[in-house]
Parts: structure tokens; sequence; C-alpha cells
């Protein structure tokens, strides 16, 4: 007799729904969460006789926007929804525009830290039912991952499926507007590719479910034991230095719009301007985290390699994100800000747990000169 998969189909719009501009006057090209169950039936019945399973898939439509327009309050109600159903359902899939994607996966990972059941993210560059469409595969792609019933290791927690590409949650970003391959793993190796069979990268597959278990907690196996901690602070300022940046930004921001964070993305390894350094210790000084970034596409801001930076680092002016995606740093930077408004975490700890790897989104690497290697 097959085993029962119950999949919960959750959809938000985007792309893959029909959600751009050239279906507005054609409403008819709109997917609602309904139809795309029904859209699926050729891949479920495949899947159903490939591993001897009973594919059932219900919908839920949280909402229907371009991503542009997903909110941190859509992200809380994802890890409401999925909180809620987890006794229900053995996997989660959530279709999604490509636009903010990468920042929505973070927001999982970091919301849901221990999920034993899949939770897979996809979307498309072309929509549903228009020619050259990637949405079926990829959402066909997604439900091979959520019901792979891979031993002993099974793709579980926050990924994306998107293209040929499995990716971490915290490691998803948008490479390119136009190829099929929209989403590459920012920094470090994806957990495998998919394509006419899967192909696992085992390392990453070990280091991706290392995340999902700690000291602190079990893998959830039900939803009294999944750790649902959703809330974002979202006073977050987050800025692109270029030369002769005004340091009275930051305290216009801080003064007039409550900004409780900063991200900038500065020069070279994290090196900005020795101008702001008063500006700096301000921020300090009102525990204010100040997150230094590069503006290298592929950097990585140690503030290490030089003087400006290493300064900031040694006078703990600056909070280095070393190769932390701008969705990571942005999402984890808002999720630990809300903690420390609710008292949870002093500003102090606040530092410490930003270059502190608690979902696989940063690889803290060190500059260590030649002398220091012999010891």
């Amino acid at each position: 007799m097959a085993n029962t998969h119950r999949m919960l189909l959750i959809t938000t719009g985007g792309t893959i729904a029909g959600q751009v501009a050239a279906n507005k006057q054609d409403k008819s090209m709109v997917r609602t969460a309904d139809e795309f169950s029904s859209l699926v039936e050729p891949t479920v019945s495949h899947l159903n006789r490939k591993y001897n399973i009973e594919i059932e898939i219900n919908a839920h439509e949280v909402c229907d926007k371009d991503s542009s327009d997903i909110l941190p309050e859509h992200w809380v109600e994802l890890a409401s929804v999925i909180k809620e159903k987890y006794d229900d359902y053995d996997s989660f899939v959530i279709t999604h525009g490509t636009n903010t994607l990468g920042y929505t996966c973070a927001a999982l990972s970091f919301s849901l830290a221990n999920s034993n059941k899949p939770i897979i993210l996809t979307g498309s560059q072309v929509s549903a039912g228009l020619p050259g469409s990637d949405a079926l595969t990829n959402l066909d792609n997604a439900m091979r991952i959520a019901v792979w019933p891979r031993s002993p290791n099974r793709l579980k927690g926050v990924l994306a499926v998107f293209g040929s590409h499995i990716i971490t949650g915290t490691r998803v970003k948008k490479d390119t507007e136009f190829d099929y391959d929209a989403f590459k793993s920012f920094s470090t190796g994806s957990v495998g590719r998919i394509g006419r069979i899967i192909h696992i990268n085992e390392a990453n597959l070990t280091k991706h479910l290392s995340f999902l278990r700690t000291a602190l907690y079990a893998e959830a196996r039900r939803a009294k034991d999944l750790v649902c901690d959703n809330e974002f602070d979202m006073r977050i300022a987050s800025l692109t230095e270029f030369p002769g940046m005004s340091s009275d930004i930051f305290k216009s921001l801080v003064d007039r719009n409550d900004i409780r964070g900063f991200i900038l993305r500065a020069f070279g390894a994290g090196d900005p301007c020795t101008k702001h350094r008063s500006v700096f210790e301000y921020l300090k000084g009102k525990e204010i985290p100040l997150v230094i970034t590069t503006q290298a596409p592929n950097g990585n801001s140690n503030l290490e390699v030089n003087e400006p930076g290493k300064y900031l680092k040694d006078a703990g002016l600056a909070i280095p994100a070393y190769d932390m995606s701008i969705e990571s740093q942005t999402t984890k930077l808002a999720w630990l800000l809300a903690k420390k408004h609710k008292g949870e975490l002093t500003y102090s700890q606040l530092c410490k747990e930003m270059v502190n790897n608690i979902r696989g989104e940063i690889d803290v690497m060190w500059e260590l000169d030649e002398i220091d290697r012999q010891y």
C-alpha cells in the first residue's frame, strides 16, 4: 500500500503566477493556488509511481503580489502558516517572485530553526502559460526535491530550487534577469544540481543539515518542537559608500528616522573613508550596530586587510560581514534587532551573533601573516 505524502503548496504571486506587466490586462494569465495544483498532475502521477507514494497537494494563498511588494509581514505570515500546518503536512513548497526570493529564503531560514521537513521555494523567469516558460519545470523540480526519499539524509529545511540549482536558504542570490538559471549560491557551493537526475554535493548538504540540530534544539518532529522566531525590526539603513559621501547622513537617519542599524557597502575589503570615524563612534555610543560589507560582487569584508577596516575592527566600531550576502545581512540584522528591542540581546551580544554562523550564512575568514601561520 502506497504511503501518503501530504504537501502544502503556498503561493505568494510573482512572475510564476503571472504577476508581470504584460499580464495586467489579461487576467486569464494570472494563476491561482488551486490552478497550480492541477497543472502539476502529470508530475504527481509520475512521482507516485516512481516512489510508490500517494501525493496529496493542498493549496494556500498567502498573497498575490509582485515580489518587489513582499514585505516582512509576509515573511511572518509564511513562517506562521508553516508552524500552524506543520503536523498536517510532510513538505511545503512556496512559489515566489524572483526579485526578493533571496530575502524571503533568508528570512525563513532565520525564522524556522529546526525544520525536519522540506521547505522549498521556487519561482520562474517566464510566467506559466507563456511561450518558453520555466514555471512548471521549476515547480516540478521543487516537488521532486520535496518528496525525494533519499537515505540516509533527506533534503529538509529551507532551500531554493530554481533552474538547475538547489541552494541553502541563506545563500540564495539572484544572478541574472535573463537566464533560466537565475539564481546561484552566493560565495559557497550549492547543495546540489537538478536536471534529468538529482546530484547532491554531500559536503554542502551535510553543512546545511548541521544547522537544523544543535545543542539548543533537535530537529522538529512535531509543531510544538518547531522553533519559530519570526519577528524583524526593519529600522535599518542600507547605504553604498562613494568618494565624498557625507558623514551627516548617518546622524540624520538616526535622528529623523529612528534608524536602529546600518549596513554599509564600503570600499575594498570593508574599508570606509577615515573621515567617517567620528560618526561611527557616535553610532557605537548609541548602541546602533554598523555592519560593513564590500562593493566587490564576490568580495569578503573581514576588516583585516587595510588600515581603515582594521581600525574599525580593533576599536569595535563595526561588524565585518565577511561573505554574507546582502539578503542574509539584512534579514539577520533585522532579526537580531528585534531580539535586542525585546531585551533578549544586548548590543554586545548582537554584534557577536552577527558574526556567529547560525544558519550557514557566514564563513568567517581570517587574514594571518606568515609568522602567525607558524603558531
